[in-house]
């Protein structure tokens, strides 16, 4: 079987179609990485004003509480605990 010609404007058409799928698929690959780094910031900043709730603002040391984290108890054992004898904010 013969094959069917195709007309070179058809054939510019196909062309400019698949290399504009290509450029948006190659833009969306770029901006992913960035709304991947949006959302690590994001929740970065949710943990951070989680755990300034249990800094001391005088001191700036871990108030000692049951509601620490391992990783926090383990950074408060390191530098010292707060001696202000105040309460965590809630």
């Amino acid at each position: 079987m013969t094959e069917k010609r195709v007309p070179p404007w058809e054939r510019a058409q196909l062309n400019f179609k698949l290399a504009e799928r290509k450029r948006l698929r190659q833009l969306e690959e770029r901006e992913s990485p960035a709304k991947a780094r949006l959302s690590d910031l994001e929740e970065n900043r949710k943990r951070l004003a989680k755990i300034t709730q249990y800094i001391c603002p005088d001191c700036r040391r871990y108030i000692l509480s049951e509601l620490l984290s391992e990783d926090e108890r383990k950074v408060g054992k390191q530098l010292g605990f707060c001696q202000c004898k105040k309460e965590p904010d809630k």
